[in-house]
């Protein structure tokens, strides 16, 4: 039995601090796909841009997240994954949140926070790596300014997939696209890429250009910059075979992360 696995992206222009807008707009594309996939990718903050005034929003809204992102993967039988703004004991994170079809939820912290653009000053910041089985496929969450950190993201951890959610500029489209394909290359696996679009409060332009890389680096899937929806899928036994082939992997060095005060 092949395994592999029908992967979704969906980069949209996210409205500003509107969280039952986006919802809207997702919840209306979702219904014109005809055949969903396995599972599907939103950008970073998807609903509500990637705001630096987190006090300002409905608090109830956002520790009521979980409930809407679950119903949804529920009701469209859909893993579901993005990032959105979370409160929790008083706190504010940028939290990626995996919800399955079977009603189980998963969750990463942003582990490196956006200094230039004061992330670091409203949210808190992730301390663990996190690895999330789909059904035997191992997916690494990462966000955004993750992706210029490659010890954070180094393959020692066995996982397929490396998954970005991301609100990256278009002033820095070069970083995006040069990133994603080293990451894929040096840790052998698959990267996905999701971006958001439009121009936000901030007046900070982005492009989309969501996009997918094999674990050679050859790109398979790249978005424009319109709003739009694409998909991919995504063979591990290809992979294997080709990690079997070139074990590169098994020449890495061995290191140790340690905890940021």
């Amino acid at each position: 039995m092949k395994k592999e696995i029908k992967v979704g992206l969906f980069q949209f222009d996210i409205c500003w601090e509107d969280i039952p807008g986006n919802y809207g707009i997702i919840e209306k594309h979702v219904q014109n796909i005809k055949s969903l996939p396995n599972l599907l990718i939103l950008p970073e903050m998807f609903t509500t841009g990637f705001t630096q005034n987190p006090k300002s929003l409905d608090k109830h809204m956002l520790e009521k997240h979980y409930n809407w992102q679950l119903d949804f993967s529920m009701n469209y039988r859909i893993h579901l994954m993005g990032t959105v703004v979370y409160f929790s004991d008083d706190k504010f994170y940028n939290r990626f949140i995996h919800t399955t079809p079977n009603g189980n939820v998963n969750t990463y912290d942003k582990r490196h926070l956006f200094q230039p653009g004061d992330e670091h000053k409203y949210f808190y910041p992730g301390q663990t790596r996190k690895v999330f089985d789909l059904e035997g496929i191992k997916f690494m969450p990462q966000i955004c300014y993750d992706l210029r950190f490659p010890v954070w993201s180094r393959n020692n951890l066995g996982y397929h997939v490396l998954v970005y959610s991301s609100n990256w500029p278009i002033s820095r489209k070069l970083a995006w696209d040069t990133l994603l394909r080293a990451r894929a290359i040096e840790n052998q696996c698959y990267v996905i890429g999701v971006n958001r679009l439009g121009t936000d409060r901030n007046d900070i332009e982005y492009f989309g250009g969501s996009s997918v890389y094999g674990p050679q680096g050859q790109l398979l899937l790249i978005l424009n910059s319109d709003e739009t929806y694409n998909e991919v899928v995504l063979s591990i036994d290809e992979l294997e075979k080709y990690k079997t082939r070139f074990p590169f992997y098994k020449d890495a060095d061995d290191f140790e992360i340690k905890n940021r005060d």
